[in-house]
């Protein structure tokens, strides 16, 4: 993904949005069920893919190299643990099919002692929030069915309903709003749903894993902000995904949203709304019957979101200091693992050109997002990192490069 891609992610008119909450209000804590453990199930050979962006077939085949799946893709590593950091959706077509073999595999695993740990990267978040900006073409149609053109029509006049709602009261019109809610969005959206078949998995899973003394994640802590442990680092990140859910939901339970708002609509909706309450205090007016104190802090944490742990650019989902700090930053990395209790990073999100899986800080950091969408990423191909008994190895569907021997570890 492209360094300046963040910073235009929350756009300048939103930022404007933000300035319109006026009401003071705490940011409720809430608290979740759940294990969110450091150490992950232990097993002699772990092998780590980076970011995939829908490209299928490159994913299928690196996991051939590797041994974990056999011709007929189903689980053949035995007791072996795969670890994907991140990054299945956007960008390439295959999408859906990537999901669908990472669930398939996460069961199959499970009979012979394995694993398979699908970690949340930043695009994974970034669907599950509405921020649908790189979703292709391809991967919409995916989802599409014969009643898709009917859903697509309910949708829209749900949107115009609500909008209508709203204080400036203006709709798209049905053909610039079918633009970006093309024939499969509705389906996309309600199978990323807290209660859909992708969401409800996606929701399951970690930000952060640690086994046998390796760290996973997809981008990146920064010890500047980060100073809690590794399970506060996944509590945050589902912490802050539940108040996007639960703020969506008091918004479309009150007529403001439907189900199928962006982003960026459900932003500039929710801003909307704070301002109309405000104005209503103001006027010592009835905000409307919905209107407390708990729908009040639910919009304004979401009217945050931009600083939240989900799209904060130095949050775990985004940092990319272990890829980008200077060679003479190994101290601060050696300080880091030790504070977190582990040996080494494994990380995705920042590609290293050109295709290859790259060590930084003494082994101490490896980087394998090597633009495994081709297509997309220039020079790019798949690869995997394999860790087992010491030794640590560049698995590429053609060759094998041993980084760290068991001698040398």
């Amino acid at each position: 993904m492209s360094s300046g891609y963040h910073s235009v992610m929350i756009r300048s008119h939103r930022q404007s949005l933000l300035s319109s909450v006026v009401l003071a209000a705490a940011v409720p804590v809430l608290c979740f069920s759940g294990a969110y453990g450091q150490q992950a199930t232990q097993s002699r050979r772990v092998v780590a893919v980076g970011d995939i962006h829908g490209a299928l077939d490159g994913f299928t085949g690196i996991l051939q190299a590797a041994g974990l799946i056999d011709g007929t893709r189903h689980w053949s590593g035995g007791p072996a643990t795969l670890v994907q950091t991140g990054d299945v959706f956007d960008r390439g077509d295959g999408v859906r099919g990537a999901l669908d073999l990472l669930m398939q595999l996460e069961d199959e695993a499970k009979r012979t002692g394995g694993r398979v740990e699908p970690l949340l990267g930043n695009h994974e978040v970034m669907n599950l929030i509405g921020e649908f900006r790189d979703v292709s073409p391809g991967t919409f149609a995916a989802f599409a069915d014969s009643r898709s053109a009917d859903r697509q029509k309910r949708a829209y006049d749900d949107y115009v309903k609500a909008a209508k709602r709203q204080p400036k009261g203006t709709a798209l019109s049905r053909e610039d709003w079918n633009k970006t809610h093309p024939l499969g969005f509705v389906e996309y959206v309600d199978a990323l749903g807290r209660r859909g078949k992708y969401g409800r998995w996606l929701r399951s899973h970690q930000v952060v894993v640690a086994i046998d003394g390796t760290l996973f994640m997809h981008a990146g802590i920064n010890p500047d902000v980060t100073t809690g442990s590794l399970d506060d680092v996944n509590r945050t990140a589902a912490r802050d995904l539940q108040l996007n859910d639960d703020a969506r939901a008091a918004l479309v339970q009150a007529q403001i949203l439907t189900d199928y708002a962006t982003l960026d609509e459900a932003l500039e909706a929710a801003a909307m709304e704070v301002q109309r309450i405000a104005d209503a205090l103001k006027a010592q007016a009835d905000p409307g019957s919905h209107v407390d104190r708990a729908f009040v802090d639910k919009v304004q944490a979401f009217l945050m979101i931009g600083k939240s742990s989900l799209l904060a650019a130095d949050g775990p989902l985004w940092f990319r200091g272990l890829a980008q700090w200077d060679d003479n930053a190994g101290p601060q990395v050696t300080a880091l693992a030790a504070r977190l209790g582990v040996s080494r990073f494994v990380t995705g999100h920042t590609p290293s050109s050109p295709g290859r899986i790259k060590a930084r800080f003494g082994d101490r950091v490896f980087l394998i997002d090597t633009g495994m969408l081709s297509s997309y990423f220039k020079g790019g191909r798949a690869s995997a990192l394999e860790l087992q008994d010491g030794r640590v190895t560049a698995i590429y569907t053609d060759t094998r490069e041993v980084l760290v021997s068991s001698a040398a570890r």
